[in-house]
């Protein structure tokens, strides 16, 4: 067996399972899908929304981050994980400088420490490029503000990537837990989508504050989701319903999002140490 010493961090209860692969690498063949689908599980393992881990850049950055969906499914990106990820290598001085890069397969990512707990991240700029999204559409054109059918429905989504697939529709009032639970893995899957998508659900509170619901591609419903966020503060500035900067609250807490066209998207909030321990595999 495999002593596999683990972090639980949580970011607005999105919360993840570390491996900090710098301070206790692991050997070269060892299973980490594997790995993401035994820790990951809430009833038999250490219970998270994903595994990342924090290792040694090999692109020009300080540190790299990897993650995996607790399905086993390798992520490109995650928002709330990136911010847990800086909070622990800042934490064990794995690097000295507050202001920091972090190699992602969505790109590097420039990290600013704000405090003990607050991080800020660059996310990268969004892309609306069906290939890039991706999203297989039968006309040419980005998918911005488009009808898709799901079962019964007819929806009016965007579709882009910041740093990860989501989808996002905006509605008036929040959608029944009915409906949710059967539309959301329904969109998830979707034809349109060769990787699968998220889905997130967001209601208007103001041009500055959005309310969202979350589904997860290779999760289910999240508490919360910091790529899903950016992806509804670019929608609805792209759509015209909010200005630069905005608020978006899920069910774990509230993120703030900074985004002018053309440029970066900004990602702040919090990042919190749960427990840690050793896992044997």
């Amino acid at each position: 067996m495999i002593p596999v010493f683990f972090h639980k961090w949580q970011g607005i209860g999105n919360d993840f399972v570390i491996l900090d692969l710098i301070s206790h690498p692991l050997p070269p063949d060892f299973d980490l899908p594997a790995a993401a689908l035994a820790l990951c599980e809430r009833r038999r393992g250490v219970g998270a929304d994903g595994l990342l881990s924090l290792e040694p850049a090999t692109g020009g950055a300080d540190l790299q981050m990897r993650m995996w969906n607790p399905d086993g499914s390798e992520d490109t990106m995650c928002g709330n994980g990136l911010r847990c990820v800086a909070a622990l290598a800042w934490v064990k001085q794995h690097v000295q400088n507050p202001r920091f890069a972090v190699q992602t397969r969505a790109g590097n990512r420039q990290i600013e420490v704000l405090g003990p707990h607050s991080i800020r991240a660059a996310m990268g700029e969004p892309l609306f490029e069906p290939s890039q999204a991706p999203i297989d559409l039968p006309q040419r054109g980005d998918a911005i503000d488009i009808e898709i059918r799901v079962g019964e429905a007819t929806l009016r989504a965007t579709t882009l990537s910041t740093g990860s697939t989501h989808t996002v529709i905006f509605l008036k009032n929040p959608l029944s837990e009915a409906d949710f639970q059967t539309l959301s893995p329904l969109l998830e899957n979707h034809p349109l989508f060769p990787q699968r998508t998220s889905v997130i659900w967001a209601v208007a509170e103001g041009a500055e504050r959005f309310k969202i619901r979350i589904w997860e591609r290779g999760v289910g419903e999240t508490l919360a989701c910091g790529t899903g966020a950016c992806a509804v503060a670019v929608a609805a500035q792209v759509s015209g319903r909010s200005e630069q900067n905005v608020a978006v609250e899920s069910r774990g807490g509230v993120l703030k999002v900074e985004w002018t066209r053309g440029e970066e998207i900004f990602l702040t909030g919090p990042a919190h140490p749960v427990f840690e321990g050793v896992w044997n595999l």
